[in-house]
């Protein structure tokens, strides 16, 4: 089987899917008021508990000189990298790379030029990769961390042939899933996608452009865009049930692995229903569903911004919003608050995490908390002024820690040796462990089971029978441990 040199890099890369149920600890669909409490300001790296939601640990992670900012990029634009090592934020007027574990600051990014703050995509398999659209030169570039090489994968505007500005458009998303298909627009003129594996280009068929480029879902084969799905031959397929929602929303997955489209809801739809602070919308059906509804959380709340990113946590449907609220005093039910949702295709349970401490009236736009959820779920980076009785003077970055989340500490990752080897394998696939593993289940990438089974003596699986492809395997140790990782037939 061959594999161009890009794809075996990014196979390739070690990683742990998280199929972890974050919920652990937090309350499904609580109505209960849990009033904004006094609390500090933590210290530069410090944490401390909120004391409303004292299961969430919340860790400054960022130093915002006073009447300045450190903000995350938004809430569609995924933060950390792959494996959730390193991570990038905003302020200054420059992307910065931190530790995505430690938070420490590790540089300026300051010799990329992307169209837009928002458009710097992080690869969603290799940890030491990102993408962005050069300001200048109309070029893509897949960008290489450790050595700061850029590569041109395409100039889009000679691709194109566009003869005027080249941009994401006004409601960014992240790349399709697989970072094989990005979208982008030709001033109001025209709009495009590109698939990188091909070199192809689809134009849309799209009369009406107003700014906005579509935007892939997950899976790189339906956009969207305002309101409106397209296939991957440009051509429209549905409008979703929606007055409005092209705003503050974000493109992810249903629990079942369904491209969805997660928004606020102010009023319902044209055909009833769908209004809430969070509504789910299934790109495949068409069918959509509030997973606040008004009768349990009153009337949707302003400033609501929503982040579907978790790509790595297997149980899929894990999605973070943050509200600012009408009150801005953290006493109503989501005002100032930070919560979580398991959307599965027909219903879902929301849990409320934390404060954010954020109302924007300093620092205007960059004030806005910006929730964005990691791509295990386990962590919620948002921005805060750290408002209490007085509106805080600075904006930082800051992060809410779940209360199972373990990911970051150095001591799970020291004690973890196991791969699986050859990779990419023909018949025989070997496991190197110092854990003793009781059994394993192989996923193909739809999520599909094909092979189960108790391990022999010999720690090697027969995937002989399996087709040429990618595949995910979930080992279990005797202390109930599970553990994910990738293979190459």
């Amino acid at each position: 089987m061959k594999l161009n040199s890009f794809l075996i890099l990014s196979f390739l890369s070690f990683q742990f899917l998280q199929g972890q149920d974050l919920s652990q600890g937090y309350i499904a669909n609580d109505l209960q008021q849990h009033p904004m409490q006094a609390l500090n300001k933590p210290g530069y790296l410090s944490v401390v508990a909120d004391p409303s939601f004292p299961r969430t640990d919340i860790r400054r992670i960022t130093e915002a000189p006073s009447g300045q900012f450190i903000a995350p990029m938004y809430s569609s634009t995924q933060a950390w990298n792959a494996n959730e090592s390193l991570m990038i934020v905003y302020g200054g007027g420059t992307h910065k790379l931190l530790n995505g574990k430690t938070y420490a600051f590790v540089r300026d990014l300051s010799d990329i030029n992307p169209d837009d703050v928002e458009t710097v995509f992080w690869h969603f398999t290799d940890p030491n990769v990102f993408f962005y659209i050069d300001n200048t030169t109309t070029e893509f570039i897949r960008y290489t961390v450790d050595t700061q090489l850029k590569t041109v994968l395409v100039n889009l505007k000679t691709a194109s042939g566009c003869s005027t500005g080249i941009t994401g458009g006004n409601d960014v998303q992240m790349m399709s899933w697989d970072s094989d298909v990005i979208s982008f627009r030709c001033g109001n003129t025209a709009a495009y996608y590109y698939r990188i594996s091909t070199g192809a280009l689809t134009q849309f068929n799209i009369s009406n452009i107003e700014y906005v480029a579509p935007m892939p879902f997950p899976s790189g084969n339906l956009f969207y865009h305002r309101g409106d799905v397209y296939d991957a031959n440009g051509n429209f397929v549905r409008s979703f049930n929606l007055n409005n929602g092209t705003e503050h929303s974000c493109l992810g997955k249903l629990s079942n692995g369904d491209d969805a489209y997660f928004t606020i809801g102010f009023e319902e739809g044209p055909d009833n229903n769908c209004q809430g602070s969070l509504v789910a919308h299934n790109a495949t059906t068409g069918y959509c569903f509030s997973v606040t509804p008004v009768a349990g959380y009153a009337y949707p709340k302003t400033g609501t911004h929503i982040s579907a990113l978790a790509h790595k946590n297997s149980e899929g449907g894990w999605v973070a919003v943050s509200c600012l609220g009408y009150q801005e005093d953290g006493v109503q039910i989501l005002d100032q608050e930070l919560f979580i949702a398991k959307v599965n295709e027909f219903d879902g349970d929301v849990y409320r995490v934390a404060h954010h401490r954020s109302d924007k009236k300093e620092l205007g736009y960059w004030g806005e908390p910006h929730v964005t959820i990691s791509p295990t779920g386990t962590r919620l980076l948002f921005g805060s002024d750290w408002s209490g009785t007085e509106d805080g003077d600075s904006v930082d970055c800051y992060v809410a820690e779940l209360g199972d989340y373990t990911l970051g500490t150095d001591k799970q990752e020291d004690e973890v040796t196991l791969t699986v080897y050859p990779n990419p394998v023909v018949n025989l696939l070997f496991i190197k462990t110092n854990e003793t593993l009781l059994k394993y289940q192989v996923f193909d990438v739809q999520g599909k089971l094909l092979l189960k089974s108790i391990l022999d003596e010999g720690n090697s699986i027969d995937v002989s029978l399996l087709t040429s492809g990618m595949y995910f395997i979930d080992f279990y140790s005797e202390n109930g441990k599970k553990q994910t990782l990738k293979f190459i037939k």
